[in-house]
This record gives structure tokens, sequence and C-alpha cells, in this order.
């Protein structure tokens, strides 16, 4: 179970560093308030999985924090929705092996996963068609 919050609070922390330099990057108003908000859930989805690492093995992970290299929108995007796909699965996993408001947590982590695995999709077909169309 440890094994599973550590890769979920990796992925988190990765997606955090993808999705604020989405936010850098990208003109569209639109998609910045997405990356906003979205940077929000995964800001209290990382504080719930260290609690329930707290929990488990009564210590917060520390980890460092690995830099990203800068990409393409397409790229970054890929790797988002890749990430929130990983998430998703992560979660699944977690909610089996908890109970009580920990697993109701993880089903809300992996509603919110599917959630933005499609809005990264969604932001992936409409960044090819506009590439296509030029």
């Amino acid at each position: 179970m440890i094994r599973t919050v550590k890769q979920l609070l990796y992925i988190t922390r990765t997606s955090t560093q993808l999705a604020e330099q989405m936010a850098e990057i990208v003109s569209d108003e639109t998609w910045k308030q997405q990356f906003i908000l979205y940077l929000e859930d995964i800001t209290r989805q990382y504080k719930l999985w260290q609690y329930i690492h707290y929990l488990l093995a009564g210590a917060y992970e520390e980890s460092d924090s690995e830099k990203i290299v800068t990409a393409s929108v397409s790229e970054l995007l890929y790797a988002l929705c890749s990430n929130e796909l990983k998430k998703g699965m992560l979660c699944r996993k977690a909610s089996e092996m908890l109970s009580g408001a920990a697993q109701k947590a993880a089903d809300h982590s992996l509603q919110q996963a599917i959630q933005y695995s499609q809005l990264f999709f969604t932001m992936i077909k409409n960044q090819l068609v506009h590439q296509i169309g030029r």
C-alpha cells in the first residue's frame, strides 16, 4: 500500500511541474484557467496522499524534486494525460486497499483523474487540429 501511495505522490509532483509549465506558456485564457484549477486540485490531492502516507508510515514522504525539461505544448499535454491515466489506475488500486474516508478520497481522486485525462486529451486533439489547419 505504501508503494502505491509513493507512486501517487511522485506522479502528482510530476504533474504539478508539467501543469505549471503549461500555465506559463499557454496563451489561450480558457486553457490557462483550466490549468490554474487543475493546480489547485492537484495540490489538494498531494496533501491528501501525504497525509495517507503519514498514517501508514508514521512520516511524510520526503523526496527530491526532479526538474522537468522544457517541452512543447503537445509533449506536455501528452505527459499530463498519461500521468492522469496512471494516477487513475493507482487511485483505483489504493481505493481497494483503503476504507472509510480514505477510500472515499481515493475514489474522488480517481474521478478527478478521469475528468482531467479527458480534458487533456481534448486539448491534445484541439492542438493537433490547429497544427493541421496551418
